[in-house]
């Protein structure tokens, strides 16, 4: 049999037929590739560290449910971190902290996550043996014998257990940032008393002994801001908006401080923890979903409570509780700092892949 040779027409079809499919092949070998390449440059992003995130960055981020950072319902411009375990991880030295709130003048309040130990808010005395001494060996016990003083001692007793005031005479400010040098011993009181000379026991600790532990880095972040220091009190039915009225009406400057008795009512997303009383009958609501709470160790709070000669101290509890007990009792601490407005932030805010400050 004859072999049929193709014809020039027909050789000149087959070729345009070849050179079409590669080109075909081609494009979807280059689609592949570049749908390939996105996915790629997609996860590669995923897992870069983002830098010179700042805190307006962050605002960009809310979030309505979950955890997360949320726009703050009740002081304007503020923004909080909520939840079980929201992306809040900062690092500074070797140290994790996390991101309570982003405030109203774009500096960063944040919390050491782990404590630093347990010690007295404010030491008491004891006069059971002979005189007036100082029962836990410290320095900077604030009583007075005198019924015009903010620590005053009922000289009848035979002990007592500290002072809860966070600041002194020359160091307490009002809700305006005005110097005071008296203020009422409960909500509400119309009379005033004269303030200590000397700061709480662990205020001093905290901004001497514990300060000068940091690096200098880390000090250079840190800014002198206020703390709200006011005294809180615990009846049924209240709001959070009160509480944290109540919280602002007194404040303090200086580097370091304590989490507000809010600052815990705030991290949880349970709808039931409404205020401070929410946080105080069981089943304590506020411990639910609550990056501050840890069944480990009871922990001080900087909010002082009401009850006869100014020595109690709000406090969360292992159990979650917001619960109160004596300045002179021992108790697990969280320091708290702000960071200046101005920094810039590298990281996911993961625990894996915390903030650092660039």
């Amino acid at each position: 049999m004859r072999r049929h040779r193709k014809t020039r027409r027909e050789r000149k079809k087959q070729r345009k037929i070849i050179i079409a499919s590669m080109i075909g092949m081609l494009g979807l070998m280059t689609a592949g590739y570049a749908a390939f390449q996105t996915n790629l440059n997609i996860t590669a992003k995923g897992n870069i560290l983002k830098k010179g995130i700042t805190p307006n960055d962050l605002k960009e981020n809310i979030v309505t449910s979950g955890p997360g950072l949320y726009k703050d319902n009740i002081e304007e411009n503020k923004y909080v971190y909520k939840g079980e375990d929201p992306n809040n991880y900062i690092k500074l030295d070797n140290d994790l902290w996390r991101i309570i709130s982003i405030e109203p003048d774009n500096t960063l309040k944040i919390i050491k996550k782990d404590g630093i130990g347990s010690f007295v808010y404010d030491p008491g005395y004891s006069n059971s043996i002979s005189g007036v001494t100082n029962a836990n060996s410290m320095e900077g016990t604030r009583w007075s014998s005198v019924s015009t003083d903010y620590c005053y001692y009922n000289g009848s007793t035979t002990s007592y257990s500290g002072c809860n005031v966070w600041g002194s005479k020359t160091t307490m400010l009002d809700a305006n940032g005005n110097s005071i040098t008296k203020m009422p011993r409960e909500v509400g009181e119309s009379t005033t008393y004269n303030l200590p000379e000397k700061e709480a026991y662990l205020n001093t600790y905290l901004n001497t002994t514990y300060y000068a532990s940091l690096s200098e880095n880390t000090k250079s972040k840190i800014v002198n801001h206020s703390f709200n220091v006011g005294i809180l009190t615990n009846t049924s039915n209240q709001k959070l908006f009160t509480d944290i009225l109540r919280e602002k009406a007194y404040t303090w400057k200086g580097k370091v401080g304590l989490p507000t008795a809010t600052d815990y009512v705030r991290a949880s997303t349970d709808a039931s923890c409404t205020s401070i009383y929410a946080g105080f009958p069981r089943p304590y609501p506020c411990k639910n979903t609550n990056y501050m709470y840890t069944s480990l160790y009871d922990w001080w709070t900087i909010s002082p409570g009401m009850v006869t000669r100014s020595v109690s101290m709000w406090l969360v509890g292992s159990n979650g509780c917001i619960g109160t007990n004596s300045a002179n009792t021992t108790r697990g601490v969280h320091p708290v700092v702000y960071l200046s407005s101005d920094i810039q932030l590298g990281g996911s805010g993961s625990s894996n892949e915390p903030f650092t400050i660039g």
